[in-house]
């Protein structure tokens, strides 16, 4: 679980959060979005927006990591209302030289995630991302999906049985 980060008024501080924290946060995007550009426009998107409410209002009341990722799953969803017509590209399709440093175990764990989306809904992939990538609580996610506690629960419960009837794509 995040702690909590004193984010004041100057850049220095904000520098730190983005530092610590724009990994989840492209990881998180990369999840929704599913291609690597749209990922790494969102997670800018997303600390723009930080930084000009932080520097206008100071840190928000919450933990900066659950803040920033419903911000970008709401930058995500507006960008997909706009297009009307969402882009799933598989995740190796995208180009293996990103911005961000990957090593190979961490590319080789992202395209089997990818495979999992044969078994899973995109909700279903939210909250395990959520849950054991990013290692929210119950009650964070559900601020992030808009759902209860015993939703997400729910949620994360029938994830995990639909990878139970796959074991194939357990390897």
């Amino acid at each position: 679980m995040s702690e909590p980060l004193e984010v004041g008024n100057q850049t220095e501080e904000f520098s730190a959060v983005y530092a610590r924290l724009h990994c989840d946060v492209f990881r998180y995007c990369l999840v929704l979005t599913r291609s690597v550009e749209d990922a790494e426009d969102v997670a800018g998107e997303t600390f723009e927006r930080a930084l000009r409410a932080w520097s206008k209002d100071g840190a928000p009341s919450a933990l900066p990591l659950p803040w920033l990722l419903l911000t970008a799953r709401r930058i995500a969803i507006d960008r997909a209302r706009r297009r009307r017509l969402l882009r799933w590209l598989p995740l190796s399709a995208a180009p293996r030289s990103t911005s961000v440093a990957f090593d190979q175990d961490r590319i080789d764990f992202w395209l089997w995630f990818d495979s999992l989306s044969t078994a899973l809904t995109p909700r279903q992939r939210e909250v395990l991302l959520l849950r054991y990538q990013s290692d929210l609580t119950d009650a964070e996610i559900g601020r992030i999906l808009g759902l209860s506690e015993p939703g997400v629960r729910s949620l994360a419960s029938r994830a995990v049985s639909s990878l139970r009837q796959h074991p194939e794509l357990l390897r």
